[in-house]
């Protein structure tokens, strides 16, 4: 797998193989009603998900991220994938709990 360097500015799409953009965009697509201060970008070059939880249940951020990475959409390895989640999203306080929740919805959903 290739490496890549997380910084602030990069986009959750560079986590991701460049065939499964279309299916990455439309669930970032479904995310932005439930995003605080979604921005005006493409979904594909967004790197900041500030989730609104009033309007979508961390669950379905999770298997949502699942359903890709068990049709092989991730690149990078998953505890990439939780490091970024947890830097660029309020999806969880703890990284290691993040990286917990993807292994036990992944176990679940193959």
């Amino acid at each position: 797998m290739q490496k890549i360097e997380l910084t602030a500015d990069t986009p959750l799409s560079a986590l991701f193989r460049e065939e499964h953009y279309e299916a990455l965009k439309g669930i970032i697509e479904n995310w932005r009603s439930a995003l605080i201060d979604s921005p005006e970008c493409d979904a594909l070059e967004m790197t900041s998900f500030m989730f609104d939880f009033d309007w979508l249940r961390p669950i379905d951020v999770y298997l949502d991220l699942v359903s890709l990475i068990i049709n092989d959409g991730l690149r990078t390895p998953m505890s990439v994938l939780a490091n970024y989640m947890f830097s660029h999203s309020n999806l969880s306080k703890s990284e290691a709990s993040l990286y917990g929740l993807l292994k036990r919805y992944k176990r679940m959903s193959e």
